[in-house]
């Protein structure tokens, strides 16, 4: 039941929490009844961060295997990017997530190219060393031989004691 107002006769107070005339608005700017919510926000997309920092993960585990780490490392570097961007645009809230998969897919990378850089140039210093160039010759010479399977298999067993005579203790 509504009370005369005391500014003059014919004006009512409402009471507490009741709805207001068609066109005022409520106390506090709230809705009333029947008129639809504002519509939720949408759920972030977090897929690519988490990719990101699952891949760099792997990435960081198998640097050491010259294409597998490569390959997973560029692969954490795009999707931890990706992911960033993400976030910049409001779409996502695991920006940690997506810098850490990036900044592993980086780390990674960078490790297995030295390692494949390293095991490259040490590759070539042994083939050009002494040892080396016994070995291809050996082979060589093993291909030529009536029975390359077995001479082969001498040149293996030259090779594996050429070895345990230049390594102290042997293996």
């Amino acid at each position: 039941m509504t009370t005369p107002a005391a500014g003059g006769p014919g004006e009512y107070n409402q009471g507490y929490g009741q709805q207001g005339e068609y066109g005022q608005q409520n106390y506090g700017g709230q809705q009333g009844y029947g008129q639809p919510a504002p519509p939720a926000p949408p759920k972030p997309r977090n897929g690519l961060g988490v990719a990101g920092l699952v891949f760099g993960i792997l990435a960081l585990l198998t640097c050491w295997i010259p294409i597998v780490g490569l390959v997973l490392g560029i692969v954490a570097i795009v999707l931890g990017a990706l992911g960033r961007s993400r976030v910049k645009k409001m779409q996502a809230t695991n920006g940690g997530v997506a810098l850490t998969g990036l900044i592993l897919g980086v780390l990674s990378t960078l490790v297995n190219i030295a390692i494949t850089v390293l095991a490259f140039v040490f590759g070539v210093a042994f083939l050009n060393s002494g040892a080396g160039q016994s070995i291809q010759q050996c082979i060589a010479q093993a291909q030529q031989a009536p029975d390359p399977v077995a001479a082969q298999q001498a040149c293996q067993q030259q090779i594996q004691q050429q070895i345990q005579r230049q390594i102290p203790g042997g293996y």
